[in-house]
């Protein structure tokens, strides 16, 4: 009689084992699977990532104001100076980064992002015709002359400003920083514990700049 209880009650426990252990597979089933089998944190973060640039696009990373008064001068023979104008200005330049040119990889637990280089992306002269000052009394100062001057002026603060190395420099830092902070926001996402880290590299795009009239605009 003893035997057969004894029987029943360990053939209970076995049974109530079993259905724990059934129990726990469930529970923890999903995370299993995710770790064996689902994509490890950097390949989830590197997709969601890539998601986050494709949706940016166009990524302004700096910008540039400068501020002076300019005096451009038109001389005749013999006579000297005929044309004299003092230009207020404010000159602004941004720079940018073409995300649609962005490369997203991963190797080991490292995002690798591949950016090209900045670019001067939109420029504009702002005159502050309110306090020009002009003597043009031999050489009066026409509309088409006074286009033409902001046209020269800009072309000459953008040829200035575009290739200015400290510009660059800090435009592609301003890039890396603004690719980690996007990286920790998708990373702070993953539910998966893993040291994953960034790497922005940069990289010379294959696509044909654009010429330094496009995106600068006149006022």
């Amino acid at each position: 009689m003893i035997r057969k209880f004894l029987n029943s009650l360990r053939h209970l426990l076995r049974l109530l084992l079993l259905a724990v252990v059934v129990l726990a597979l469930i529970y923890l089933a999903p995370y299993l699977y995710s770790r064996i089998f689902g994509p490890s944190s950097a390949q989830w973060i590197s997709e969601r990532f890539s998601e986050e640039l494709k949706e940016q696009n166009e990524l302004v990373v700096y910008e540039v104001t400068l501020t002076g008064k300019e005096t451009v001068s038109t001389n005749a023979w013999l006579i000297g100076t005929v044309q004299k104008v003092q230009i207020p200005y404010t000159y602004a330049i941004s720079f940018s980064v073409n995300l649609s040119q962005s490369r997203v990889g991963v190797a080991d637990h490292t995002i690798e992002v591949r950016l090209p280089p900045p670019r001067a992306f939109y420029s504009k002269l702002t005159v502050d015709e309110a306090h020009m000052r002009k003597s043009d009394w031999l050489h009066p100062l026409t509309p088409e002359r006074y286009a033409g001057l902001k046209e020269e002026l800009e072309k000459k603060f953008y040829d200035e400003c575009a290739g200015n190395p400290a510009y660059l420099d800090s435009a592609w830092a301003s890039a890396v920083d603004k690719m980690e902070a996007l990286f920790h926001s998708v990373a702070e996402q993953a539910t998966q514990d893993s040291a994953v880290s960034i790497v922005v590299i940069m990289e010379e795009p294959a696509a044909i700049q654009p010429s330094p009239e496009s995106g600068s605009e006149n006022e």
